[in-house]
């Protein structure tokens, strides 16, 4: 029986080696999910930012600094969101344009809906959307403010 052979079959090895493997195994996945959740509360803070741009932007508290800060949030998600979020993101910038006269206030409600959708999707929010029930509605102070 050669080397190897023995010590295969020494129950000392195989009392070393697995709890050894199961501590990598355990540490690997655990760092992962460390990652994960890291990852996730980083998209959460910069999804939360955008709703709270976005909610800066309605007629009521429209102004040139609200203004700004959405235009940075939407500049923001670039950076971490999916390529789903973004499409729904464009779609939305496209809907709402002061350039595009032709967007009716329907169409902007479902570019909205779809835009927050593809968020909660990214940062799987249980239970699952249901995409003909969702609506995003925005809530502002009602105050006016001076332009």
């Amino acid at each position: 029986m050669n080397e190897i052979e023995v010590i295969f079959k020494s129950p000392t090895f195989w009392a070393i080696f697995v709890p050894a493997l199961v501590g990598v195994i355990t540490f690997y996945l655990s760092k992962a999910a460390e990652r994960e959740s890291e990852w996730r509360k980083e998209k959460l803070r910069l999804y939360l930012s955008f709703v709270e741009a976005l909610s800066g932007i309605t007629d009521c508290e429209k102004s040139i600094e609200n203004d700004i800060k959405f235009a940075k949030a939407c500049n923001d998600l670039h950076a971490l969101s999916p390529q789903q979020v973004l499409k729904a993101l464009h779609r939305y910038q496209e809907t709402m344009a002061i350039s595009n006269t032709s967007s009716t206030p329907k169409e902007k409600q479902i570019a909205l809906n779809m835009l927050m959708l593809e968020m909660r999707k990214d940062l799987k929010v249980k239970p699952k959307d249901k995409k003909s029930e969702f609506q995003m509605l925005l809530w502002t102070s009602g105050r006016k403010k001076d332009l």
